[in-house]
């Protein structure tokens, strides 16, 4: 009796792993997980984040003193995709580096708005000739 209990277990474990799993049930709003970004997106969000936070500051009538640790690597970090950076990019990176040196000389808050609202033009400026995804984002950092 115990053998063909131990047979039985054995044909249904043999006959069990045998069959194809099941695909999981798609769960609704389930997003499969997207690659690492490239450095050069990871830049791009973390300046984003502080242009937000710069425009709550400058909102509330404060200068905002925050010093980029990344902004220069822009000019040498790997884009998405290659052509997200061809030729033309180092022109515009060098510019808003500029502007963003304006941002960070400013004494007082009506400069440093300007500097900032002439930083979301220069970014929507390069994102219209090489990725223009994130625009709408981009416009979201306008200071009224």
């Amino acid at each position: 009796m115990k053998k063909f209990a131990v047979l039985g277990i054995l044909i249904f474990l043999i006959f069990s792993c045998q069959q194809e799993p099941t695909a999981p049930k798609k769960k609704q709003g389930w997003k499969p997980e997207l690659d690492q970004p490239s450095e050069l997106a990871l830049i791009m969000r973390d300046m984003n984040t502080e242009a937000l936070k710069r425009k709550a500051k400058l909102e509330h009538g404060e200068l905002d003193p925050t010093l980029s640790e990344t902004l220069f690597d822009m000019l040498t970090a790997h884009p998405t995709k290659p052509h997200m950076k061809g030729e033309g990019f180092e022109p515009y990176a060098k510019s808003f580096i500029g502007i963003y040196n304006q941002i960070q000389s400013a004494e007082d808050v009506s400069t440093q708005i300007k500097a900032h609202n002439n930083m979301v033009n220069a970014c929507i400026a390069c994102h219209t000739q090489f990725c223009d995804g994130p625009i709408s984002r981009i416009e979201k950092l306008y200071i009224k």
